[in-house]
């Protein structure tokens, strides 16, 4: 599996500033874009407009080493059970989600099943049922414990990134942003 550290995508804040304000990356081991918008039945834009995914309520999705990312512009239906329980039937995801309040969310999903859910910048006030996970949360320098002083360990988002491709062996890219293979309304996941 990977290896990836916080480091590895200290490019995202300046990549695209907008998306960096409120965002929703989902990395989902294993199926290709079409496949993980037929599990969420979301219907690919026929004449998708360049801009297209910075409407809310529009997801669009990206083929990555090891998988499919779906990227919501200031959205939230990743972490939804809705989204997490179809979408990891037979495999892994990972999602993680900042709004413009920077209130914070990462959800692991495994088979169908929700295994991990806390907010990045203060990971030790979630619940993580999976050994495998806390293992790389603790390999990140993530507190597994409260802390004092929470903010001191880096990069919450970037850390919450480099977890989420260690336990889907999915590569969030700077290329699956510009250049996703389908975007599609998600109206109808709220």
């Amino acid at each position: 599996m990977s290896s990836a550290i916080a480091e590895d995508y200290a490019w995202f804040d300046q990549h695209d500033s907008g998306l960096a304000e409120a965002f929703c990356v989902t990395f989902v081991r294993g199926l290709t874009p079409r496949q993980a918008f037929d599990r969420l039945g979301v219907t690919p834009d026929d004449d998708p407009d360049d801009d297209g995914f910075y409407e809310e309520g529009v997801m669009a999705a990206s083929a990555v080493d090891g998988g499919t990312v779906l990227i919501e512009f200031n959205g939230f239906q990743g972490i939804l059970d809705s989204v997490t329980g179809p979408l990891s039937v037979g495999t892994v995801t990972a999602a993680v989600f900042r709004n413009v309040n920077h209130d914070q969310q990462f959800v692991h999903a495994a088979d169908g099943r929700v295994t991990a859910t806390f907010e990045p910048d203060y990971p030790a006030h979630g619940g993580v049922d999976e050994d495998l996970l806390l293992t790389h949360m603790v390999e990140l320098g993530m507190p597994t414990d409260d802390v004092d002083d929470a903010d001191d360990w880096g990069n919450p988002i970037h850390t919450a990134f480099a977890l989420a491709e260690r336990v889907t062996g999915v590569r969030l890219t700077p290329g699956a942003i510009d250049s996703p293979a389908l975007i599609g309304s998600i109206a109808h996941l709220s």
